[in-house]
């Protein structure tokens, strides 16, 4: 008689969904138009997420940023770095002119999704960039969006340069010592006397500079809260409006979205009476003698820029990072360590050989123009350098230790445990074997009767630094990550910028 075996069900495999995620943006920061991103962020989180076949990847969201371009969409760009992550496999969009108005920025953009397997789809225009003849749609629709963007532009800059004609300013932002009473800008007394101040040390001869720092000593913020640099010191003795004239159509935005100073491009026009004034039209004409002089006997006239000018910042505090010339090498130097001390920032100087080996190997040896449609922006960590191009991607290359005094990476952060000097690089004759071996050793820096710490070996500090910060690459990981080592004569305590301690036992 036959046997009969009931074979039990086998648990349902669970097939991964497509990962779908969404892009939404408003161009203006108003209330109406962030509602309308708040519902679009909504309406596509609950459509991903009510659909079973799809997992959701999240809403990427740009509130009053323009469309014209993708350099300042921070929502967008990482939108894009996710995508090249693999960790999106569908993009939902409600138009093409919410992604994009800039064709060029749009078919590339489109393009490179294709190519790594990341669809897109427009709801309104009924577009997947997977279909046959989406691409030819896409670029008709994506002109049309770019031409509706210029016209409303065109007719914006038209009321605007009208405005001006008439006298009105567009906005009423006030300047430090100033505030709108809704007629005019009326001074505010307390930043007014620092404003007339600054003028009075400035005309005697005091540097931008030494005045900020004399301000800074009584406890004298700017407008953003903190203290003023010299830069903004130099913006107010330059400044017309503090004699009560006001000029209109100082600056532009070009063609191609860019923010300049306007040179005698457009008409400027000069309105009377639209401050209170702070100081004479006569001192504010010597101010301008004293700055321009200072300006043509400052040692970077006649200066060419490098393909790197004015994109370099710090990654430490985002401040820009300025070229220098020390004993014969260039070198890049962040403005904030340079102007307040590495107790304010520590991002180490980076040598400009350095800084080009990294760009040609990062992206290729290119040409001043080529560099910079290339790359939006460069910025300097103690243990990597990160190349921020302008389709949004990042490009990393780890920095380079040892060799020059100043490259070292452990060079002034480690101290004695005995005395609490810092320690010197030095050089060991080490006898062994009919014949000198040269070592690198750190020894503390104060004499010998007086301190009796043991020398450290470089290749010690190294294996130290390894086990500790777990990576063979120790002097980037080094500067990045520890604030100071103390060496004792049986141990070595790493002190990171994290707050933990960390102690390493010395051999």
């Amino acid at each position: 008689m036959p046997t009969i075996r009931k074979i039990k069900a086998l648990p349902a495999v669970r097939t991964p969904g497509k990962r779908v995620a969404a892009y939404a943006r408003v161009s203006i920061g108003t209330e109406v138009l962030l509602h309308s991103l708040s519902a679009q962020v909504s309406h596509y989180s609950s459509l991903i997420q009510s659909n079973p076949a799809w997992e959701y990847a999240g809403v990427y969201a740009d509130e009053g940023v323009t469309g014209t371009s993708t350099a300042h969409r921070d929502g967008f760009n990482r939108l894009m770095a996710d995508c090249d992550a693999g960790k999106i496999d569908l993009i939902l969009t409600k138009s093409v002119s919410r992604f994009a108005r800039d064709t060029v920025d749009c078919l590339k953009a489109v393009r490179h999704l294709k190519d790594i397997g990341v669809e897109v789809r427009f709801e309104r225009e009924g577009i997947s960039t997977f279909t046959a003849d989406g691409e030819l749609l896409l670029t008709l629709l994506a002109s049309f969006a770019q031409a509706e963007s210029e016209s409303i532009s065109a007719n914006v800059k038209w009321a605007v340069r009208k405005r001006f004609e008439e006298g009105i300013p567009n906005g009423h932002k006030a300047p430090f010592g100033y505030e709108w009473d809704g007629g005019m800008f009326r001074i505010i007394p307390e930043q007014g006397e620092v404003v007339r101040y600054i003028f009075k040390r400035y005309l005697a001869g005091d540097s931008g500079y030494s005045i900020a720092r004399k301000l800074a000593e009584r406890g004298v913020t700017g407008q953003n809260g903190g203290p003023m640099c010299d830069s903004t010191i130099k913006d107010i003795v330059s400044n017309i409006s503090y004699t009560g004239t006001m000029i209109l159509q100082k600056n532009y935005i070009s063609e191609n979205h860019v923010r300049k100073h306007n040179r005698g491009e457009l008409p400027r026009y000069a309105v009377e009476d639209m401050f209170e004034p702070l100081v004479s039209k006569e001192d504010f004409e010597k101010a301008q003698d004293i700055r321009h002089r200072r300006a043509e006997e400052s040692p970077n006239v006649g200066y060419l820029p490098t393909r790197f000018s004015g994109l370099v910042k710090c990654g430490n505090c985002g401040r820009g990072v300025s070229r220098r010339t020390a004993g014969g090498k260039k070198k890049w130097v962040c403005n904030t360590r340079e102007r307040k001390g590495t107790g304010v920032c520590d991002m180490r100087p980076l040598m400009e050989t350095e800084l080009e080996a990294a760009a040609d190997a990062v992206v290729g040896s290119l040409d001043h123009d080529e560099f910079r449609r290339l790359v939006a922006g460069i910025f300097v960590f103690g243990d990597r350098i990160e190349f921020r191009l302008a389709n949004g991607s990042v490009k990393k290359a780890a920095r380079e230790y040892g060799g020059f005094k100043m490259r070292n990476g452990f060079s002034g952060r480690l101290f004695c445990g005995d005395c609490g000097a810092k320690l010197e690089r030095d050089t060991w004759r080490k006898r062994g074997g009919g014949k000198n071996t040269q070592i690198k050793i750190w020894r503390c820096s104060s004499l010998r009767c007086s301190c009796q710490l043991r020398r450290v070996t470089e290749d010690e500090l190294k294996r130290a630094a390894a086990d500790v910060l777990d990576t063979a690459d120790c002097e980037p990981a080094f500067v990045e990550n520890v604030r100071r080592a103390v060496v004792f004569n049986d141990s070595i305590r790493f002190e990171l910028k994290e707050k933990e301690v960390k102690t390493w036992r010395r051999e």
